[in-house]
């Protein structure tokens, strides 16, 4: 649910470059203490990739028969598996830093340059400074 309101956020930040991994995406724990709700944010199936939501009803029981989670089963839906995710971490890596860098003017980025004693300022000014004198 927290995922579908970002989503509205229009312009949204974004998203990282790193997938998540398939074995844990689609997991929902129950940590309530009496009132079960169930509803689209713990039921169905996730909002980006489409999986089916694996609800855990006793959460530490499931975390001590999987090792910790160690052990845990991709059960998505989806087909990815972690080799897949390594080539999606991959790509859109290369596909952020593409757009980073067209972004990112060519020319030199600096709000001053001191040269011979001279501060150029970034309105186009210039003052005269004493980079030899002492600090009192």
């Amino acid at each position: 649910m927290f995922e579908a309101a970002l989503e509205t956020i229009q312009p949204n930040f974004p998203p990282g470059v790193l997938q998540g991994d398939p074995r844990y995406s689609n997991l929902t724990f129950n940590m309530s203490s009496g009132n079960d709700y169930r509803g689209p944010w713990n039921e169905g199936t996730t909002t980006r990739l489409n999986e089916n939501i694996q609800y855990i009803n006793d959460p530490i029981n499931y975390v001590m028969e999987t090792n910790g989670l160690k052990d845990q089963e991709i059960t998505g839906g989806t087909g990815l598996d972690e080799s897949a995710v390594k080539k999606l971490d991959k790509h859109l890596s290369k596909q952020r830093s593409e757009e980073v860098n067209s972004a990112s003017p060519k020319t030199e980025q600096q709000w001053s340059s001191i040269t011979n004693g001279t501060q150029q300022d970034g309105d186009g000014t210039s003052s005269r400074s004493n980079l030899n004198s002492p600090i009192i």
